[in-house]
């Protein structure tokens, strides 16, 4: 079995379908004790329900965010598995990152499906599974710590390097997986992609910095604009 049959097999449609039934099946849990506690709490339906409606509006441009980083993701990993992974973790850009890294160590490029291979695939999935394990572990064992581990290192330190450490650590994994990309081999198509992604992104986020709205599809919006106006330049 090749790698387009394997990644669209019904193997993996049932597979990924039970992750789906999970989420769903949690959804519909926590949706059940939220208005159970509603009604504890003695706000009205009506107003629960605005808010419910509320709340399914706002989510539509959140998850337009992704949908770019997505079709990436289906073209390298099927539709099966990027559906699952989508709902699952929800985060494209973080899932694309993965597949990179992961990538990387099976010395395959995810970019080129020749080379990527069956190999390759099966790294991408270990590395997402492994990846989303260390996030569930942690939570576990340390979400309740960590507003103390916060408290203190603000106390210690200044707050605001405090703020700036968490930036840099996120800009610096962003910047590994760029890099290769505009050294090696140097292609002035990727660095026009690049530079008016960054562009765009600095633009979103410093002048439209109040709304709200719109910074959640800034990511988005910045890797359209660079991929017309790289397609525009270059063809």
């Amino acid at each position: 079995m090749d790698l387009k049959q394997a990644i669209n097999s019904p193997g993996l449609w049932i597979a990924s379908s039970l992750m789906i039934i999970v989420i769903l099946t949690q959804c519909a849990i926590y949706l059940r004790a939220a208005i159970k506690e509603a009604d504890n709490l003695g706000i009205a339906p009506e107003r629960w329900k605005a808010g419910f409606r509320s709340a399914c509006l706002t989510s539509i441009g959140p998850s337009l965010s992704p949908v770019i980083i997505m079709m990436a993701l289906i073209a390298v990993l099927g539709t099966p598995t990027t559906w699952m992974r989508m709902n699952d973790i929800g985060a494209a850009r973080t899932e694309l990152a993965m597949v990179t890294l992961a990538a990387g160590v099976a010395g395959v490029d995810p970019q080129n499906p020749a080379a990527f291979g069956l190999k390759g695939f099966s790294y991408a999935l270990w590395g997402m599974a492994l990846n989303n394990l260390g996030w569930m572990f942690f939570t576990l064992i340390l979400t309740h710590r960590m507003s103390d581990v916060v408290a203190k290192l603000n106390t210690k330190y200044d707050p605001a390097w405090i703020k700036y450490l968490t930036a840099g650590a996120t800009i610096g994994l962003f910047a590994f997986l760029l890099s290769p990309r505009l050294v090696m081999p140097f292609k002035a198509s990727n660095w026009c992609a690049a530079v008016v992604s960054a562009i765009v992104m600095m633009i979103v986020s410093k002048v439209f910095a109040n709304q709200q709205r719109l910074q959640e599809l800034a990511l988005g919006i910045s890797m359209i604009a660079g991929m017309y106006v790289t397609v525009v330049i270059f063809g």
